[in-house]
């Protein structure tokens, strides 16, 4: 049976931006049904994300107010998760999870969440895949990502970390491969920017380790 993947969008994005940007990935893990995948999109209006505006036509969309300052409260976050519960609960269950940037935020926070929260509950997902992610962080306007305290200990699920070298979340998204349980969490690097590599070779890397993590998740 292929897995069931939630997919969240980017910031300031949308889920036909996101099907364009996985696309390559998303056909490989269909071609052997490996996996399928359900997009979901963000209902709070943004500015086009990063290298969006000119290459992808809007609207453009956010799960919650992103990116969090010192000052926000965690009201539009809390929905942003309740909203995943409801996903859940209506279109799922979902197997993994698929987040790209702010979407992969998203899904991690979601997790550490329900994992501080819900403690004897199962984790909402058996596996998840951040692309280009960042963890949960707050920033001053213009300066630079302050992650959260206290996230570590709860991404207990299987992940893969897929990771530009060029990217200019490229320290943030190691740090949120290293809150990923080390037993279970796999690192993909390429040298693009903040995108998803459509070559070939790349995406036969990056589907390898998607498959692998799926086996190990399953059993």
């Amino acid at each position: 049976m292929p897995m069931r993947i939630l997919c969240l969008h980017g910031w300031g994005t949308n889920v036909k931006i996101l099907q364009t940007q996985i696309g390559p990935l998303m056909r490989e893990l269909e071609r052997d049904h490996s996996a399928n995948f359900h997009f979901i999109e963000g209902n709070i209006d943004a500015e086009p994300g990063p290298g969006v505006e000119g290459f992808y036509d809007g609207p453009y969309y956010s799960y919650y107010k992103f990116p969090r300052s010192f000052e926000d409260s965690e009201e539009s976050m809390l929905e942003a998760y309740e909203m995943l519960y409801d996903v859940i609960d209506e279109d799922g269950p979902f197997d993994g999870a698929l987040g790209f940037s702010h979407g992969g935020t998203l899904i991690s926070g979601f997790l550490i969440h329900h994992a501080k929260t819900r403690p004897y509950d199962p984790p909402p997902f058996r596996c998840a895949i951040f692309l280009n992610s960042l963890p949960p962080f707050r920033m001053h306007p213009g300066g630079k990502p302050h992650i959260d305290d206290g996230l570590d200990g709860y991404l207990n699920i299987h992940t893969v970390s897929i990771v530009g070298k060029k990217d200019f979340v490229y320290e943030y998204s190691l740090a949120l491969h290293h809150l990923c349980n080390p037993s279970m969490s796999s690192l993909v690097m390429h040298n693009n920017g903040h995108d998803v590599p459509r070559d070939p070779a790349n995406v036969s890397v990056m589907a390898r380790a998607v498959r692998k993590m799926f086996t190990e998740a399953v059993y």
